[in-house]
């Protein structure tokens, strides 16, 4: 690689050091590879580097928390169980545990961002830098002179449509990346065309689900409240008898709640799951369609651009 120019060492420390607004998705990164990619292949390759790591540390981030709530449970246990103590009779044992666990969460939010400013500033002096693993795999695929720029392209928009898929663990400003691919790269690559955009339904889809069905959680909470008080109201009054119904009116909620939590303690995960799993078959070369949702992109796309992915 020739060593940049000034305009190139800018944007490449742009897209680095936008992961400050990382809550947002690795948008600043995208936004940069979509105009310079054919401009410099420096700050494409940069690029494509922040976009990965903006995308899946945040699924690092999430097992981190897995691992830092019941890590500091464990630790909190094994302390008790070596120094004999008793967490009941020792108030400040359970605020230990949560400093303990404070410190891990922002710690792993510390080095998430550190790695990015890191990055930012070994641009901006035009020094070498790559993130570990994604770095070395992305220079290998970029700057190998084995590698022709046809085989390379495949392989980025595989790498691209597996971040759009990654942005998943973002919710709502998840969508944002995806839309931005789709709406840039949808007359270059019918690949990316079709992953980018199913990638943008999946998750609108989702929040849409998510905002509908909370709707339906307050309803019923604040008719559960509603319905209590005028019972309570009724049965203080002079002969007030609770009718026979409301007692299956309240089963009857606590049916639905019980239904609704369980739903979303499946279909959370199952959600998560299917984007990894899009996330990793898509890097990996493949094609890949969610439930019924790709089948319905793939119809519906123009039929004089549409080439239907197969499953593999």
């Amino acid at each position: 690689m020739d060593k940049p120019t000034s305009d190139e060492k800018i944007f490449a420390t742009l897209a680095h050091v936008s992961v400050l607004f990382s809550f947002l998705g690795p948008v600043g990164p995208t936004l940069i590879w979509v105009s310079q990619r054919d401009k410099s292949k420096y700050v494409r390759f940069h690029a494509l580097q922040a976009m990965g790591y903006q995308a899946f540390a945040f699924w690092g981030w999430m097992v981190g928390v897995f691992i830092a709530v019941f890590g500091s449970i464990l630790f909190a246990i094994g302390m008790a169980v070596m120094l004999d103590i008793d967490p009941s009779e020792t108030p400040a044992f359970p605020l230990l545990m949560q400093v303990v666990m404070m410190f891990a969460l922002f710690g792993m939010w510390g080095l998430f961002f550190l790695g990015g400013i890191v990055g930012a500033a070994f641009c901006l002096l035009g020094r070498d830098f790559r993130y570990p693993i994604i770095g070395s795999w992305l220079r290998k695929k970029l700057l190998s002179m084995e590698t022709t720029d046809a085989e390379f392209e495949e392989w980025e928009d595989g790498w691209v449509s597996g971040v759009c898929h990654a942005t998943a663990i973002l919710q709502l400003w998840g969508i944002v990346t995806p839309l931005i691919v789709w709406f840039s790269q949808k007359d270059r690559s019918m690949k990316l065309r079709f992953q980018a955009l199913q990638a943008a339904s999946y998750q609108f889809i989702a929040f849409f689900v998510y905002i509908i069905g909370m709707v339906m959680y307050f309803v019923l909470i604040f008719a559960m409240m509603f319905g209590a008080i005028m019972i309570g109201g009724a049965s203080a009054s002079p002969g007030g008898e609770l009718p026979p119904v409301a007692g299956v009116i309240f089963m009857l909620f606590f049916a639905i709640l019980t239904i609704f939590w369980l739903v979303m303690m499946v279909g959370t995960p199952v959600y998560f799951l299917l984007a990894a799993i899009a996330s990793i078959r898509t890097i990996r070369g493949h094609d890949f369609k969610y439930p019924i949702l790709g089948n319905i992109i793939t119809r519906r796309m123009s039929p004089l651009s549409q080439k239907e992915p197969t499953s593999s």
